[in-house]
């Protein structure tokens, strides 16, 4: 193995999505090269979505399938272990690099175009044969699976569970707070930090654009909410399901934080699919999240009315993506075309430090 392997490979790692892009993985490369060291930054986020690490779990799943991805593209064997020292838990994996011939993988270069989209999409039909890769996407993971919704009548019913997911974001303070913090509203902020979520990877209209700055105090989302403004934010999600070319949910089997990493390798390897087959995608995770959290019995720091609203959405989502009740909701997401009104704006990464 050598370094300049080893860079695109930690390069491609970086790509992952998580959370507000905290990015919340810190990794130790071994001086030949032939390993990788991966730690959990639990600090990074501190959100209520993330009860026991799972969302961060997430995201350091899709950071290791970016890297079995790029190590089979560029010629190395990859082989993981999770949570080797069960001491500690902010040792997510060790990972090993072996030289061997290159055999290429299609979602490689994908890995450098995906992103999330939140713009609204246009409506493309959905083949069979898109189906067909989408539900492949995840067999590589034994214990993933992923449920695909193109008829429309079960969309609409979908969008209108899954839109409480924006109007519990504006109606919550800690997490508006924690949004808000991760917004990035001009370049040097985004330049500085390397981090969070440039405003303009946010989907906003003109007129939104407008208003947005204010909601950053919460003070004025109070008032607003009294007028109806989360409720309006929640139409605006429930629109963007609806009118979605298919509604899909990635599960995993098991809870723990094994499980959630594996649910983070299939949700990336789902991801990568859908951009290779010309579709976007916004991830609509903090719903599966806080079902799980409600599950624990956990959900004591959000309102009896949001938590009623979670309690719903644990009995209606997985019937109507006709999952298995006792597997985890480790994403849900909409997906469609669209004309890229978002220009070039993407979230940045940190820049990779061999330590």
């Amino acid at each position: 193995m050598n370094k300049e392997i080893m860079n695109k490979i930690l390069e491609a790692a970086v790509r992952a999505p998580s959370g507000d892009n905290v990015q919340p993985w810190e990794f130790k490369v071994s001086e030949n090269f032939t390993r990788i060291d991966l730690y959990n930054l639990p600090d990074k986020d501190q959100s209520i979505y993330n009860y026991q690490q799972a969302a961060s779990y997430i995201a350091h799943g899709a950071f290791i399938e970016n890297i079995i991805i790029a190590g089979k593209h560029l010629g190395c064997q990859i082989d993981y272990q999770l949570f080797p020292d069960q001491s500690d838990d902010k040792y997510v994996a060790l990972i090993t690099l072996q030289e061997v011939k290159s055999l290429g993988d299609p979602l490689y270069p994908f890995i450098f175009e995906r992103r999330t989209n939140r713009f609204q999409y246009d409506r493309l039909e959905v083949s069979n044969e898109v189906l067909q890769a989408l539900n492949k996407s995840v067999n590589k993971i034994d214990t993933a699976n992923v449920s695909l919704i193109i008829h429309r009548d079960r969309i609409k019913q979908l969008a209108k569970e899954l839109m409480v997911n924006d109007r519990i974001v504006f109606e919550c303070k800690e997490i508006h707070q924690f949004l808000f913090d991760k917004i990035r509203w001009n370049k040097k902020q985004i330049e500085e930090t390397q981090d969070g979520m440039p405003v303009g990877v946010l989907g906003l209209s003109y007129i939104e654009n407008l208003s947005f700055p204010l909601m950053r105090f919460w003070g004025y989302v109070k008032t607003a909410n009294m007028l109806g403004l989360s409720r309006i934010i929640a139409l605006k999600g429930w629109w963007g399901c609806k009118n979605a070319s298919l509604l899909g949910m990635v599960t995993i089997q098991g809870n723990d934080k094994k499980s959630f990493v594996e649910g983070g390798r299939a949700v990336q390897r789902l991801w990568l699919e859908a951009t290779k087959q010309g579709f976007c995608l916004q991830p609509i995770i903090g719903l599966p999240l806080l079902i799980h959290r409600y599950k624990q019995a956990a959900l004591t720091p959000i309102l009896a009315k949001h938590i009623e609203f979670v309690r719903r959405a644990s009995e209606k989502l997985p019937k109507l993506f006709d999952v298995n009740k006792t597997d985890t909701l480790v994403m849900g997401f909409r997906a469609g075309g669209i004309v890229d009104k978002g220009g070039s704006v993407r979230t940045l990464r940190k820049k990779i430090n061999m330590n």
